[in-house]
């Protein structure tokens, strides 16, 4: 049997069928949210058309506990034909070829459980519900790690390359950063069928992701004549949404030395420290202490 990170890495490879009908959003309630102009692409496109995508620069380098996830025993997609007539059709092929594969590598170190259409697990009331929420149990505490919302050949990845969004985009941005919003979740995806579209924002707080000039990570990926695969996009999305939660939810009160933390960055998930392999707790090792500082408790039980 292939392991999840063997498969992660590997592209789909099932035929698609993908009909030309483009989809069009125009959400009201996303037109209270400010467009999209502070943003920094990290994929790239060479001389012959392929696309390269690059993570570490925006989200924190993968560690020891990376190598229990891709060492999960995993299976690829059975053999079929595919037909991407409908969003739903989008929404199923992604769950049938990437995330099932993914969430092959998310099922003990931590587990993380993907519901579609789900309220947001803060409680708050809606009536909008994001396409798919991927969220782990910190004791329990469920939380977001990722959210997904699943269009229709609606992404124009030139325009998201190059930073100059057309109306129409524009009101696909207004209703990504609107259900980062909603759910507390800086880490968000959009699928079309064709591209995946991937969002960071930078927020210091939740309630910077509704700011214009809260700073964006963007990347655009391709289905096809790209050398990043969407599993691979998706699991990175996912490691760097654990990072938050991890700070976010399980870190207790931290001392180094004599020091006494007095804050702490938590929600953009951009801090220096090491992650243990064996439990997933995160701890400091500082150069002037002999002991090892545990920043968070266990994730999951050592075996």
């Amino acid at each position: 049997m292939p392991s999840a990170g063997e498969l992660i890495h590997q592209h789909s490879v099932n035929v698609v069928d993908n009909p030309e009908y483009v989809s069009y959003t125009d959400k009201s309630w996303a037109r209270e949210y400010p467009p999209m102009r502070r943003y920094t692409g990290y994929s790239t496109v060479d001389h012959e058309g392929s696309f390269h995508a690059t993570f570490d620069p925006a989200f924190m380098p993968l560690s020891n506990d990376d190598q229990k996830r891709m060492s999960e025993p995993a299976n690829p997609p059975n053999e079929r034909f595919w037909r991407l007539e409908m969003e739903a059709d989008e929404e199923h092929w992604w769950h049938n070829e990437i995330s099932n594969i993914v969430l092959a590598a998310w099922a003990r170190y931590p587990a993380v459980v993907q519901t579609s259409h789900t309220a947001p697990l803060s409680g708050v009331q809606i009536s909008e519900n994001v396409d798919s929420t991927y969220a782990m149990y910190i004791g329990n505490q469920r939380v977001p790690i990722a959210v997904g919302e699943m269009k229709r050949n609606l992404i124009q990845p030139i325009e998201w390359q190059t930073g100059k969004l057309t109306e129409a985009q524009q009101k696909l941005a207004r209703e990504l950063r609107g259900y980062a919003d909603k759910y507390q979740c800086p880490q968000i995806f959009c699928w079309d069928g064709q591209t995946l579209l991937t969002l960071q924002f930078r927020a210091r707080k939740p309630e910077h992701i509704r700011e214009a000039d809260c700073p964006i990570d963007c990347w655009v990926i391709p289905v096809g004549n790209s050398t990043c695969t969407l599993r691979y996009a998706l699991y990175r999305v996912l490691v760097q949404g654990l990072r938050r939660c991890q700070a976010m939810v399980a870190a207790r009160p931290l001392v180094i030395g004599s020091l006494t933390e007095h804050g702490r960055e938590v929600f953009t998930g951009i801090y220096v420290r090491s992650v243990h392999g064996v439990t997933g707790g995160l701890y400091w090792a500082h150069p002037l202490v002999e002991d090892t500082v545990w920043e968070t408790e266990a994730l999951w039980h050592s075996e």
